[in-house]
C-alpha cells in the first residue's frame, strides 16, 4: 500500500469529492452545512493524505484518506477541549477520514500513525460522531474529553443535529500505536511525501491464520503423545 501527500489542486479536489460521497453513505448519511467553511479550511490548508494500491491495475485510484494538521499550523476545529497547555507543534488533529473498504480504512489509520511518528506528535485529537450514531467505539485506546458537542458545521441528510465526542490519544497509548505501525517497516519516498508499507489488514489476517495453524499443530502433537500404558492417544 502507498500513502501519498496530495499537493496538486486536482488531487485535493478528487479527495474532496470522495469525502463528500463517503459522508453521504456513512450511517444514515451526513453533510457539511451550507454556511460552514470548516471543510474548505481543511481542504485548503491541512495536509491531505490518501491511500493507493500501487501494485493494482488502478494505482492512482484513491481508496481512503484523511486530513491532518498540527495546531501551530492553524487552530483545532472547536475550542473544546482546551489544549492551550500543550506545545501546539506537538498536537495534531486528524479528521475527514473516509474509506472505500475496511482494508483501505485500516491502511489509512496505519499510515497515519507512521506520519504522526515522523512528525513528532505527542497528542492526537479527533472528533468522532457520537449521535445520532455512535462511532466512538472504533477508538478503544482514546480517552473521551468533556461531554459530546453539538457539531455546528454538519448535519444529517434530513437536517438532524450531529453530536461529536472530543477524544485524545497521548502518552503510552500513542507511543504504542506509533510503534505498532512502524515496527513492521515502511519505505519513505520523495521527501516523506510517499510512504509504502504492507497492507496491515492482510498482515493481521496472515498472522492470525498462522497462529491458528500453530495451535492446531500443537494440539495434534499433544493428542498423539503416548499415555502411561504405552497406548497412543488418537486425535480421531
Amino acid at each position: 500500500m502507498e500513502l501519498r501527500l496530495l499537493e496538486t489542486e486536482a488531487e485535493r479536489a478528487a479527495f474532496e469529492r470522495a469525502l463528500t460521497q463517503a459522508r453521504a453513505t456513512k450511517g444514515s448519511g451526513f453533510m457539511e452545512k451550507q454556511r460552514s467553511r470548516l471543510g474548505r479550511v481543511h481542504m485548503a490548508f491541512a495536509d491531505l493524505w490518501a491511500v493507493f494500491d500501487e501494485t493494482s491495475s488502478t494505482p492512482d485510484r484513491m481508496l481512503a484518506g484523511f486530513a491532518m494538521h498540527s495546531l501551530d499550523l492553524f487552530s483545532q476545529s472547536y475550542p473544546r477541549p482546551d489544549l492551550t497547555n500543550l506545545p501546539p507543534e506537538e498536537v495534531f488533529e486528524v479528521g475527514e477520514l473516509w474509506a472505500l473498504s475496511l482494508g483501505a480504512g485500516a491502511a489509512a489509520r496505519h499510515g497515519g500513525f507512521i506520519v504522526l511518528g515522523m512528525q513528532g506528535a505527542k497528542t492526537l485529537l479527533i472528533y468522532p460522531i457520537a449521535k445520532p450514531w455512535d462511532l466512538t467505539g472504533n477508538y478503544p485506546d482514546y480517552r473521551a474529553v468533556d461531554s459530546p458537542i453539538v457539531w455546528p458545521f454538519a448535519e444529517t441528510l434530513d437536517g438532524q443535529k450531529i453530536y461529536v465526542q472530543p477524544m485524545l490519544l497521548d502518552g503510552e497509548n500513542l507511543v504504542r500505536r506509533i510503534e505498532a505501525a512502524t515496527r513492521p517497516g515502511y519505505e519513505a519516498l520523495d521527501g516523506n511525501r510517499r510512504i509504502r508499507f504492507d497492507n496491515p489488514l492482510e498482515a493481521a489476517i496472515r498472522e492470525r491464520r498462522m497462529a491458528r495453524m500453530e495451535r492446531a499443530a500443537r494440539n495434534r502433537e499433544r493428542l498423539a503423545v503416548p499415555d502411561s500404558t504405552g497406548a497412543m492417544v488418537s486425535a480421531k
